[in-house]
């Protein structure tokens, strides 16, 4: 077995150390998110929302998490719990807004959703002339992302959306930075990342094919 950690994964069932002991990572699992977007709703007092996931791992698990931290908070109801399918067909999207307007008065739409989903129902929001009725909440896949609303931001104006905390290790960065093929030649995978960072070649077995420029062994510019 070989140990990971991982700087992206989020997914709950990733915490289960009985079937992943190899695995750890540096961000929170989803249902931090979850919890988050429950004491966001709870703010706003909104009792009446629906949900809206990405079909898979991230998605499911974020929007299972988030019900059942309603159950055990009360007082919110879930709407609708629409799943977004891997392969949407054509129309699928225009059809997920009709379906969340059956129940217009859950204007609050909580997603876990993968960037190319997210952009693609808030244009079939705008499509179909809901621009401002709905009001969504984001999960980290949206964050600070600007790519999901572009062209759209109208129809995104006033989401919320969560992203985790993030700081700054300047000893890391300035040890990482401090690394050299000199210094650091039990990374195996050191070589590589340098040939792609700097845009070069280590000599007749380069991974970096089509490159003409020889890397050096320092820092290059």
């Amino acid at each position: 077995m070989i140990p990971q950690i991982s700087y992206a994964s989020t997914a709950p069932e990733l915490s289960d150390n009985s079937r992943y002991d190899f695995f750890s990572r540096v961000v929170p699992p989803d249902s931090y998110q979850a919890q988050a977007m429950m004491d966001i709703v709870t703010a706003m007092e909104w009792n009446y929302v629906s949900t809206l996931a990405s079909e898979g791992n991230y998605g499911e698990s974020g929007v299972e998490a988030f019900i059942q931290i309603s159950r055990e908070t009360g007082g919110v109801c879930i709407a609708q719990s629409l799943k977004i399918p891997r392969e949407p067909r054509t129309g699928e999207f225009d059809k997920i807004i009709r379906r969340l307007l059956e129940t217009s008065n859950a204007r609050a739409i909580i997603m876990f959703a993968n960037e190319d989903d997210i952009r693609r129902v808030l244009d079939a929001a705008k499509r179909n002339n809901q621009t401002g009725h709905f009001l969504w909440v984001g999960s980290d896949s949206w964050g600070s992302k600007i790519s999901p609303v572009i062209g759209q931001e109208r129809v995104a104006e006033g989401a919320i959306t969560i992203l985790p905390k993030r700081a700054s290790v300047d000893a890391f960065d300035r040890y990482f930075r401090s690394r050299s093929l000199s210094n650091n030649r039990r990374n195996v995978w050191f070589a590589e990342f340098w040939e792609e960072n700097f845009n070069c070649r280590l000599g007749m077995h380069g991974k970096r094919l089509g490159v003409l420029k020889k890397c050096t062994g320092e820092t290059q510019h």
